[in-house]
């Protein structure tokens, strides 16, 4: 990552905070839309990439749902696509999506993240045409890259690559838990990368660790 556009080493934390989330799983057999229980960074960075656009300047984040209680509820919403040639209802389509919905965000701190307003909200998710995906992000904190890291395990997906351990502080990969993650792209395109996902064991910065979050 280049070095040379940051204030200074550290990450912006927010409490992400959401009445109603679908998490980004492909329909299945045309008639149910499973959800994640867990953030990725490519799905976070290019909801904060359309809400904060620029053409050059890029932006690291990542995220965990907070284990809270009465948050992060599994529902189901069932709903009949209409057919607009015939103007019928077609098959009902069952989704998945989590209620009341509390995480811990953190994102890269570098002179253009850090003109961000301290409140604010975006589209994160599926469904947002059917209300689903609305955000308010509020800084909790700016936190100050550890030059100790740490062994901890991630609770979100990333993608894996250098650019990204490097932006995370991620010095070394334990049994790694690897899978594909969708990159969203402009014009709603985008294309899949080897990712790390939850249950992956690293050693990096402590801010990628929920059991080192503030309680």
């Amino acid at each position: 990552m280049d070095q040379t556009h940051n204030e200074s080493p550290g990450f912006l934390v927010y409490c992400l905070e959401a009445e109603c989330l679908c998490l980004g799983e492909r329909m299945r057999a045309n008639a149910y839309r499973p959800c994640l229980s867990v953030l990725t960074a490519p799905a976070l960075t290019g909801a904060l990439k359309a809400r904060f656009p620029h053409p050059t300047r890029p932006i690291f984040a990542g995220g965990y749902l907070l284990d809270e209680p009465d948050t992060n509820v599994l529902r189901l919403f069932t709903y009949s696509p209409r057919d607009r040639a015939g103007g019928s209802s077609v098959l009902p389509i069952s989704t998945e999506f989590l209620e009341c919905v509390r995480a811990r965000i953190f994102v890269r701190r570098n002179d253009f993240t850090s003109t961000w307003p301290a409140e604010f909200r975006l589209s994160l998710g599926a469904h947002k045409t059917k209300g689903f995906g609305a955000c308010r992000l509020t800084l909790e904190r700016s936190e100050p890259q550890h030059e100790m890291p740490v062994a901890g395990r991630l609770d979100f997906r990333l993608p894996d690559n250098d650019a990204w351990r490097q932006a995370f502080g991620i010095r070394e990969v334990h049994h790694p838990v690897f899978g594909y993650l969708f990159k969203p792209e402009r014009g709603g395109t985008g294309h899949y990368v080897r990712g790390l996902f939850e249950g992956t064991r690293v050693v990096g910065d402590p801010i990628l660790f929920k059991e080192n979050s503030p309680q």
